[in-house]
């Protein structure tokens, strides 16, 4: 375990993973999380990385996990803090720890979404994002859209106003959520375009800044990132080096991914692979 300033001083937890002697790339890699998800989920992949010569480092955001404080009902926390806040501490991090080695992320949902949501993007080398989307709800699939909707955007928003922050533990919903990121997710339901939306209320992004090379990731099966859903976050980058690429099924002999599955062991020699590979070029 690790302890990670943010920005603004919040203590958050992470872990390290140190490649072998015998195979190092002066790489560091960054893990941004999913919303409710802890830094454990990426646990097996981390070690796969630091086994290919990466220093890995995942990371809980400040009201999650290991960096949520005791009380969370009255904790202030949003997605914005999470990319301009954490996000950007984890880089000066490495950049204090490692200064003399490449920086690199990988982003899963929202932790793809963060990414331009800090000027601190500039010093990362690389960026690979998998299924990162914007809760737009119209880009769901429409068998499943009015499933989605409401959960995310009735049942969460309504407990969260009851409780002061979603008990996703109690509830069995991964982990808890502090009540603005709940709120402010709930808020993008409306908007096509979250970085105009964004703007139109003050805040600054950095999607434009960003002008190393990215690979952006969708799922076949995700009913959350699904393709018109990650092209959204894809086209508010304006570097010249981005591609983007769905995962299909029977290219690596699977029935099912989903939204969590590129994590599991069983995608170690295919989808963890392909990351390896795309980093290792950088």
């Amino acid at each position: 375990m690790i302890t990670i300033p943010a920005k603004d001083g919040y203590q958050l937890m992470g872990q390290l993973y140190i490649p072998s002697s015998k195979v190092t790339n002066n790489k560091v890699l960054i893990i941004n999380s999913a919303t409710a998800v802890s830094r454990k989920l990426y646990h097996h992949y981390a070690t796969f990385m630091a086994e290919h010569g990466y220093h890995v480092i995942t990371y809980d955001y400040r009201g999650i996990a290991a960096s949520r404080p005791k009380k969370l009902r009255g904790f202030k926390a949003t997605f914005l803090d999470w990319g301009d806040k954490d996000f950007a501490g984890v880089i000066n991090y490495v950049k204090k720890e490692f200064p003399n080695q490449k920086i690199l992320t990988l982003g899963h949902s929202i932790g793809g979404t963060i990414i331009g949501m800090t000027e601190k993007n500039t010093e990362i080398s690389g960026v690979i994002t998998v299924g990162a989307q914007t809760a737009y709800y119209k880009d769901w699939p429409k068998k499943q859209r009015a499933k989605i909707y409401f959960l995310w955007h009735i049942i969460l928003p309504w407990i969260t106003n009851v409780v002061g922050y979603f008990p996703g533990k109690k509830l069995g919903m991964l982990e808890d959520v502090p009540k603005g990121v709940i709120h402010q997710w709930h808020n993008r339901r409306k908007h096509t375009d979250i970085k105009k939306q964004l703007e139109n209320n003050g805040v600054k992004l950095f999607y434009n800044t960003y002008q190393s090379k990215l690979l952006t990731l969708g799922i076949e099966d995700d009913p959350i990132g699904t393709e018109q859903a990650i092209k959204r976050i894809h086209n508010l980058f304006k570097s010249n080096q981005k591609e983007i690429e769905i995962i299909r099924l029977e290219e690596i002999l699977t029935d099912k991914i989903g939204h969590f599955g590129f994590f599991r062991r069983k995608f170690k020699e295919t989808l963890w692979v392909k990351t390896v590979k795309w980093f290792d070029n950088l």
